[in-house]
């Protein structure tokens, strides 16, 4: 991961999508608080929370209901597989919902907030947004009993290609558009304008917003301004652990 980010930084100076945003805009040292100790922190919370929650009542089900869980022969690459496609539509409904929903809203701008896109804003979130997300994207993965070999993977999967996606590099994925969550379309989802930023919700995968219609890639056509239209959102940690609750966000 530590060689990933080391290349994209310098690709980014190299080769930037938009130039614009190599400036730091005094947000860099938030940004880097907020990718390498808020984000990690909150999903690790979640990842001890959810056993406590939810682990009595699912094996309660699981065994009275007959619920689906996965089968120990089936292998790691098919628990992976499966355990995926789940989080990542649990994520997109989540993920959603948190556009539509003035509340939910409320904590997730302070991610669109971002006045430019790069590597280093990946982990801009607000703690308690960061938490909820990652809540929900790990608990199906208890559901179906995932192999622990297939959780590490997700997890692994997970955290690169979120720092990918943000990456401030001129490049064409080409087909892998249509399956992962690319910086070539999720740059579109932090668009100033909010038809265009209400789309392309899914965090590793793409998938679920071709089936539900929300995919947004125009050809031949960059991305403009970022962020959000109304209260902006502060360049620094505690302006931004704040901002849901200030009037007005």
């Amino acid at each position: 991961m530590i060689v990933i980010i080391m290349i994209s930084v310098v690709v980014e100076h190299i080769f930037p999508y938009r130039q614009a945003w190599l400036r730091n805009k005094g947000d860099v040292l938030s940004d880097f608080f907020q990718t390498f100790v808020i984000l990690p922190t909150a999903s690790k919370i979640a990842e001890f929370a959810i056993p406590i929650v939810l682990f009595y009542p699912i094996t309660w089900l699981s065994s009275s209901l007959g619920v689906f869980k996965f089968s120990q022969e089936w292998g790691t690459l098919t628990h992976f597989m499966i355990a995926l496609l789940a989080c990542e539509f649990f994520y997109y409904w989540y993920h959603r919902i948190g556009h539509e929903l003035p509340l939910l809203w409320r904590f997730h701008s302070v991610h669109h907030g971002a006045e430019r896109v790069y590597w280093l804003n990946s982990g801009r979130f607000h703690v308690l947004d960061a938490f909820a997300s990652s809540f929900l994207y790990f608990t199906p993965m208890l559901f179906l009993g995932t192999s622990p070999e297939a959780v590490i993977l997700i997890i692994t999967f997970s955290s690169v290609t979120g720092f990918m996606e943000h990456v401030n590099i001129d490049f064409k994925a080409g087909w892998l558009n249509y399956i992962l969550n690319t910086a070539e379309h999720h740059r579109w989802h932090h668009s100033l304008k909010i038809v265009e930023s209400n789309t392309n919700y899914g965090k590793v995968l793409i998938v679920w917003d071709l089936v539900f219609r929300t995919f947004h890639l125009p050809k031949d056509k960059a991305v403009q301004e970022v962020g959000i239209v109304g209260n902006p959102v502060s360049r620094n940690f505690f302006g931004q652990l704040i901002h849901p609750f200030k009037k007005g966000a």
